[in-house]
């Protein structure tokens, strides 16, 4: 627990808060502190992708650690071949790094790959490195498409379009809009499908060998995300290193010699990227957690962690909107020509940004395998939704037999094992029209949208990852109930909720029940039409498979939930935007009596309808963070308990980052009055301003900065002449400035801590207009 004496609140910093006393049990969800914090703000961050990488480094930060050994056995074990016998995980192993030996060993063809191994370690720039290590790899392939390798399944045709190779890509760019905001990479090298090689070279019929012996240089034009399987990012510490054994010979795997890379914000320097030699880990169980508890003594609060500037790998990451002028905000960096110099970055967050761009390009992926090359050593990354695991370097120079079982297994994989969710991606890049296997509905259609300009992708590595998308489905159509929303249109929301936690579904249906006696919650929370679980998707399984200790726990699973089009509440103003924010605020009490607790108020979970008759209701919506009386487990510690900008001060504290502060009405209460704020000073007739609006800064610092800047707002801003409502929320600034008030004598020990019902009717009927207090 972070150290909080000496904490008060001086003339203009609020007090933390009051927390209870520790138990041991979590009080709240901690809050995430990774990418899921901004990513649902990527179109108003927007510009430069650094203001995503500090995020991205803290969800790589927390991986996990195996042996290398474990992972090629469960691969090898993906591809074993099903008209035999199950076959013993280290026998197959075994059986495959002898049968690959002869080709480290070979003359001929085979040559060529320690040759081409020979070349990488004589060079002395990064860059150059890159060619010669793809002509091994590509050779190495070509030669194992031939082998017989015992218990797995035959290698792909000789012209299978599938078939992978390794291709350099770097300095040519691969470009993905996330929410009107275009990001631009380099990665070092790719690996891509033989057909994807070809799609991106002049000559669109170069034979297979042709097209392998291509990728040594970059492609004659860019890929896309969707063509790439994964990605090497290279970094060379070391000018020589040691040339390739005369022969070679199967080693036996010994822990205590493997090493990891290792990568935390709080020691970023200028020095050389080194990995570190692993503890032993004890017999039975080849897994070990990579970093100490996030309340461990001596840890810098995250705000001193994100503002490291340490990182060390060259880029050329930009993210700039693409969306026309008339439909976005303009960003502060819109000015192409003056494009700030890219900094240097650690080559871990490197990767974890490509994960993130492979995960963005598919609307349902599973996983993503992912390398670093450091030096002579290779080291293998398996990131889902739940977090990331690094595997200890294999040294593809020194031992080549286990780089070639390593390729064995790659070659041999399918779109799966890859992590293209097959129902939805039999073959990457599929067009959105899948359907589902029902047990009450038979089979569900489905035609997703994946160009509307409606859609919310997600940016980032871990947590649910929620995206939303048009959806057309005849079957679900059919479904639909009389409403007086008058939209007959379908959104579908994909997301990846902890499995421990009680579902949306599910929560959804006591919210129904209860407006069967609440007149003020019927009409006022979404209409959820159908929704699915895929079993089999839990990240829990290959953290079993591996003998990773405690899998379960933040283990996740693949959900979809289709429900009836909604409006944001963003769109509306004056009068219209404040009744509908009001029935809101009334439902969410309501339910809050009803031990409905939502949790995760921010301005995207605020919709409206529109009614046959042209009135606007309003509507509480997402309720996969809320918890109720008899939900299911205590919280686990891994999922956020809100949106970092709209959240309460009181849980924005480190106390509360360790899930030591229980979240109550007030907090919710409270992020409702920053809801009410934000829309004020940020939309002008329904749309977001541009360059220069207020509070953007709230959305570039961690919860703790957060918790400063909204110190800073409510004890001198909100005071001041400088603070603006727009044009059309003049009226609703003036409500807004009084609840905030209320908030400020909270902080400032003004007042007592209040109980529900008086919070309820100090904080918003006392300050909301009487014309609105009988809607």
């Amino acid at each position: 627990m972070a150290d909080t004496t000496g904490a008060k609140a001086g003339p203009k910093t609020p007090p933390p808060g009051f927390n209870a006393v520790p138990e041991l049990k979590l009080k709240s969800t901690p809050n995430a502190v990774g990418s899921a914090v901004v990513s649902e703000h990527i179109s108003t961050l927007g510009v430069e992708v650094d203001d995503v990488r500090l995020w991205i480094a803290r969800d790589v930060e927390d991986f996990r650690k195996c042996e290398a050994d474990a992972m090629l056995k469960e691969l090898l074990y993906c591809c074993r071949d099903p008209s035999e016998p199950l076959p013993d995980k280290s026998t197959l192993l075994n059986a495959c790094l002898q049968a690959v030996l002869p080709l480290c060993n070979a003359t001929g063809d085979a040559q060529d790959i320690k040759n081409h191994l020979s070349e990488f370690v004589t060079c002395t720039a990064e860059r150059h490195s890159y060619a010669p290590f793809v002509q091994a790899a590509n050779c190495a392939l070509l030669e194992l498409s031939k082998l017989d390798a015992p218990g797995l399944i035959s290698s792909k045709t000789h012209d299978d379009p599938n078939d992978i190779l390794f291709h350099v890509n770097d300095p040519s760019f691969i470009n993905q809009t996330h929410q009107g905001a275009e990001s631009r990479r380099k990665p070092d090298v790719v690996v891509v499908s033989c057909q994807s090689a070809r799609n991106a070279g002049k000559e669109k019929k170069d034979l297979k060998e042709k097209i392998y012996t291509k990728a040594r240089c970059k492609p004659d034009s860019n890929f896309q995300w969707t063509d790439v399987r994964s990605t090497l990012e290279f970094k060379r510490t070391k000018n020589r290193l040691q040339l390739p054994p005369s022969t070679y010979q199967v080693k036996d795997s010994n822990p205590s010699d493997q090493k990891y890379m290792d990568y935390r914000i709080r020691n970023e320097t200028n020095d050389p990227v080194e990995p570190t030699g692993s503890t032993p880990v004890p017999a039975g169980d080849p897994t070990q957690s990579s970093h100490e508890p996030s309340s461990a003594p001596g840890r810098p609060n995250q705000s001193e962690q994100l503002k490291s500037k340490g990182d060390k790998k060259r880029t050329s990451d930009h993210l700039r909107s693409s969306e026309p002028r008339s439909k976005r905000p303009k960003s502060n960096n819109e000015n192409k020509g003056n494009e700030k110099e890219p900094k240097k970055i650690h080559p871990i967050v490197q990767n974890g940004l490509y994960v993130a761009e492979m995960f963005a390009a598919h609307m349902a992926r599973l996983h993503v395998i992912s390398f670093v090359v450091n030096d002579d050593m290779l080291y293998m990354w398996y990131f889902d939704r739940q977090g990331a695991i690094q595997f200890s370097g294999i040294n593809f120079v020194q031992d080549l037999p286990r780089f070639m079982v390593l390729l064995l297994a790659m070659q041999r994989m399918e779109n799966a094992q890859w992590g293209f969710n097959p129902e939805f991606e039999p073959t990457p890049g599929s067009s959105g029209e899948i359907r589902v296997p029902d047990p009450e509905h038979g089979s569900v259609d489905l035609k997703f949208d994946l160009k509307s300009t409606e859609r919310t992708t997600h940016f980032g590595l871990r947590g649910r990852a929620t995206t939303v998308f048009p959806v057309e489905s005849v079957k679900l159509s059919s479904l639909l109930s009389d409403s007086p929303n008058k939209s007959k249109e379908l959104v579908a929301k994909l997301y990846w909720p902890e499995e421990s936690r009680e579902s949306e579904a599910e929560i959804l249906k006591k919210v129904y029940k209860i407006a069967e006696s609440e007149a003020q919650v019927k009409g006022h929370v979404p209409e959820m039409v159908w929704s699915h679980k895929f079993e089999g998707t839990s990240t829990a399984n290959i953290r079993k498979a591996l003998g990773i200790d405690d899998a379960e726990r933040g283990s996740r699973v693949f959900y979809i939930i289709v429900f009836r089009k909604l409006i944001p509440i963003t769109t509306l103003s004056g009068k219209e935007f404040l009744s509908a924010w009001w029935q809101i605020v009334v439902c969410h009490r309501i339910l809050w009596t009803h031990d409905v607790h939502h949790r995760d108020i921010s301005p995207s979970n605020l919709m409206v309808y529109e009614t046959s008759d042209g009135r606007f209701i309003g509507v509480l919506n997402d309720y996969d963070l809320s918890s109720t009386r008899h939900g299911g487990s205590e919280p686990s510690g891994t999922e956020r308990t809100g949106t970092v900008p709209f959240m309460a001060i009181d849980l924005l504290s480190q106390e509360a980052l360790d899930g030591e502060v229980e979240h109550v009405y007030k907090h919710d209460a409270e992020s409702l009055m920053w809801v009410l704020a934000w829309v004020c000073l940020r939309y002008e007739g329904g749309k977001l301003l541009g360059k220069g609006r207020p509070l953007d800064e709230w959305l570039r610092v961690d919860a703790i900065g957060c918790s400063k800047e909204k110190a800073h707002f409510l004890f001198v801003k909100l005071s001041g002449t400088n603070l603006r409502p727009t044009g059309s929320h003049e009226e609703n600034w003036k409500i807004a400035r009084s609840c905030l008030h209320s908030i400020v004598l909270l902080y400032a020990k003004v007042i007592i801590p209040l109980d529900d019902d008086s919070v309820f009717q100090t904080w918003f009927e006392a300050n909301v207009s009487s014309s609105l207090l009988d809607l």
